[in-house]
C-alpha cells in the first residue's frame, strides 16, 4: 500500500513538473505582416515598398522592403502597438501610407497599408 502511494506521489510531483517546464517556455515572440496595397486598386500588392515598423518613442524602429506578393515580415520579442508606414517612389508622385498594428503574444498579426500620392 505504502509503495502505491509513493508511486502516486511522485506521478504527481513529475506532473507538476513537466507541467511547471512547459508554462515557462511559452513562446512570446510576436510577428507582424504587413501588406502594402495601393489605393486606388486595392487588388493590387506593391512590391519593393518600403516599410517602416516603430514605436511613437522610437525606441523599437524596424525597416525593411516587402516582396513579389507585397509583404513584409518581422519577428519581434514581446507585444506592443506600434506605427506603420510604407513608401513607394513613383511617377509623378511618391505613393505613402500609415497605419498602426498590435502585435499578439505567440501570435500573427496582419495589417494592410493602403497608398496613395
Amino acid at each position: 500500500m505504502k509503495t502505491i502511494i509513493k508511486r502516486i506521489i511522485l506521478s504527481i510531483v513529475i506532473v507538476g513538473f513537466v507541467s511547471l517546464l512547459t508554462n515557462c517556455s511559452k513562446d512570446t515572440n510576436c510577428i507582424a505582416v504587413i501588406t502594402v496595397r495601393k489605393q486606388s486598386d486595392t487588388s493590387l500588392v506593391v512590391p519593393n515598398a518600403k516599410v517602416v515598423i516603430a514605436s511613437v518613442t522610437n525606441v523599437i524602429h524596424v525597416q525593411g522592403v516587402t516582396d513579389i506578393n507585397g509583404q513584409f515580415r518581422y519577428t519581434f520579442s514581446l507585444p506592443a502597438i506600434l506605427n506603420v508606414s510604407a513608401s513607394f517612389p513613383g511617377t509623378p508622385d511618391t505613393l505613402t501610407g500609415t497605419g498602426v498594428i498590435q502585435l499578439i503574444v505567440g501570435g500573427t498579426a496582419y495589417k494592410e497599408i493602403y497608398v496613395a500620392p
